[in-house]
């Protein structure tokens, strides 16, 4: 394993929206995954939305 490898410094991956829709015209992975794991990003972004918020409430 590559003690080097870094997600977001990969060109093309499975964690980006451009990466998804690669793999998904490629076959790689189904229309059903790729909305998964964009259900799991918009999911992971609203709750970073929402401890934004309460961080500024309490300041």
């Amino acid at each position: 394993m590559d003690d080097d490898f870094n997600p977001e410094e990969s060109e093309e991956n499975v964690y980006s929206e451009e990466g998804r829709e690669g793999y998904v015209e490629s076959g790689e992975i189904s229309a059903e995954e790729e909305a998964f794991m964009k259900g799991y990003e918009d999911a992971e972004d609203d709750k970073d939305d929402k401890d934004d918020k309460e961080g500024e409430e309490n300041q």
